[in-house]
C-alpha cells in the first residue's frame, strides 16, 4: 500500500461522521439559531481536524513529486562537463559529458539533448534509448554540433547546449565543468561574456578562452568579440560602492583607455538603466529616455568620444538616483562602441543584493517538504484545540 492511501486510510478512520439526516431533520423543525451553532461547532470540533489533516495529507502527496516533475533526481548525474568551441566560418561544438549512476541499483534512461540537430554518441557508440546504467557505471556521452556566425564586424556566439534524463533536466551540480573557445585568426580578445573566465592560452598562434569551474550548474554561455583590431578597455567606479535602501545618490566614474598602438576614432559610450530603478541626476543633458512600443522604456547616458591616442586615457562621470532595489540591483556594464560596432564592455557594479551567490546558483535545497508537513501539523492541532474548547465553551 502507498504511503498517500495508508494516509488517506487514517485520516478516514478518525475522521467524526456527520449524521446528515439528523442534520435535514433539524433544519425542517426549524431549530433554534442557539441550537443550530451548537451542531455546527460540534460537527465542526473533529470535522475540523479532519480537514486540517486532509491539508497536511494532499501536502504530503503534492510536496514530494513537485521536484521531480520538473527535474531528474535519480542516481545518475553528469560528473564532468567538458566542451571546445573552435571558431572559424562556424563555431564547431564539441561536448563531452561523463555520466556515473551512484546508486545501487540498475537504471534505465531515455536520453535527449538540446540543440537536436547535434549529433550524439555514447561510449563511441550512436546514442539508442533507453540507456542502461548499471550499479557504479560511468559512460561518456558526446554532442558535435556546429553555430553559424554573423558576418558582421561584431560577432559572436551562444553556448547552451542541455543534457535531458527520461526529458528532464538533471537536478545535481557538476563536479567539474570546462569550456574553450578557440577565438578566429586575428582576433586578439572577447568584448564580452556572461561568465568570467578563468585563462587564457595561445594554439598555434591563436587566442584560446578558458571557463573553468567546480560544482557548478552549467548556464548558458554567451561570448562576443570583434573583428575590428582595437585595444581600449573601460572601467566602471561607483561611489558609494553599495546602497542600502532606496533615495541614494550614486556618482559613477568611468575611466577609458586606448591600450592599442594607433589613433582610435568616433568613440561612443553608452550606459543603460531601467527607469523604474534609476533616474539620472547630472548631468542631466547626457541622459535620455527611450520609449518604444515593443519593449519596456530605457534610460541611456551617452558620452561621445572625438579620439584617443595610443596609451590616452579620459575620465568621466555622472549621478544617478537609485528608486527602488530588488534582488540584486547593479549597474550594467557600460558599452563603448567605435563606428555604431561593439568593441569592449566595462565591468558591471553590484550595488545591492540578497543573493548568496552571484553566477552559481545556490545549493541546491530542495522542495522543504519536512517544514511542510510539521507545519501542517502544528496548524491542524491549532484549529482542532480552538474549536474543540469553543465547541465545549457554548455547549
Amino acid at each position: 500500500m502507498s504511503a498517500g492511501k495508508l494516509l488517506l486510510g487514517c485520516l478516514l478512520a478518525i475522521n467524526m461522521p456527520v449524521d446528515w439526516q439528523s442534520l435535514s431533520n433539524r433544519k425542517a423543525e426549524k431549530m433554534s439559531v442557539r441550537c443550530r451553532k451548537r451542531y455546527w461547532l460540534k460537527w465542526g470540533s473533529g470535522n475540523w481536524l479532519f480537514i486540517s489533516l486532509a491539508v497536511l495529507c494532499l501536502s504530503f502527496l503534492a510536496v514530494t513529486p513537485i521536484q521531480a516533475a520538473l527535474f531528474y533526481t535519480g542516481d545518475v548525474s553528469i560528473d564532468s562537463f567538458s566542451a571546445t568551441i573552435d571558431v572559424t566560418d562556424k563555431a564547431a561544438v564539441s561536448v563531452e559529458c561523463v555520466l556515473v549512476n551512484h546508486g545501487d541499483s540498475q537504471e534505465a534512461i531515455n536520453m535527449t539533448f538540446f540543440p537536436p540537430e547535434a549529433t550524439a554518441r555514447i561510449d563511441e557508440n550512436e546514442l539508442a534509448n533507453p540507456v542502461i546504467f548499471a550499479p557504479g557505471e560511468t559512460k561518456t556521452l558526446s554532442l558535435s554540433y556546429s553555430l553559424d556566425l554573423q558576418t558582421a564586424e561584431s560577432q559572436g556566439i551562444r553556448f547552451a547546449p542541455m543534457l535531458f534524463f527520461d526529458e528532464m533536466a538533471n537536478s545535481n551540480k557538476v563536479d567539474s565543468y570546462s569550456v574553450r573557445l578557440i577565438l578566429p585568426e586575428g582576433i586578439k580578445r572577447i568584448t564580452y561574456s556572461s561568465l568570467p573566465y578563468t585563462d587564457t592560452a595561445d594554439q598555434d598562434g591563436r587566442v584560446v578562452i578558458i571557463w573553468e569551474k567546480s560544482d557548478f550548474y552549467p548556464t548558458p554561455l554567451a561570448v562576443s568579440w570583434t573583428t575590428l583590431d582595437v585595444d581600449i578597455a573601460a572601467v566602471k567606479k561607483a561611489t558609494p560602492e553599495s546602497v542600502t535602501s532606496p533615495g541614494e545618490v550614486v556618482e559613477v566614474e568611468v575611466t577609458v583607455q586606448n591600450k592599442g598602438t594607433e589613433e582610435i576614432s568616433d568613440i561612443t559610450l553608452i550606459d543603460n538603466f531601467f527607469p523604474g530603478t534609476f533616474e539620472p541626476v547630472e548631468p542631466l543633458d547626457e541622459f535620455n529616455l527611450v520609449e518604444s512600443e515593443n519593449s519596456d522604456p530605457h534610460l541611456y547616458w551617452t558620452k561621445e568620444i572625438n579620439s584617443l591616442d595610443p596609451g590616452e586615457t579620459v575620465v568621466y562621470s555622472y549621478s544617478v538616483k537609485v528608486k527602488a532595489l530588488g534582488l540584486e540591483t547593479r549597474l550594467d556594464p557600460l558599452v563603448v562602441l567605435i563606428n555604431d560596432t561593439p568593441v569592449s564592455v566595462s565591468n558591471d557594479i553590484i550595488l545591492y543584493s540578497e543573493l548568496a551567490e552571484r553566477y552559481e546558483p545556490g545549493a541546491s535545497q530542495g522542495f522543504p517538504t519536512f517544514y511542510v508537513i510539521i507545519g501542517a501539523v502544528i496548524v491542524a492541532a491549532a484549529i482542532a484545540v480552538v474549536f474543540f474548547f469553543r465547541a465545549k465553551r457554548r455547549a
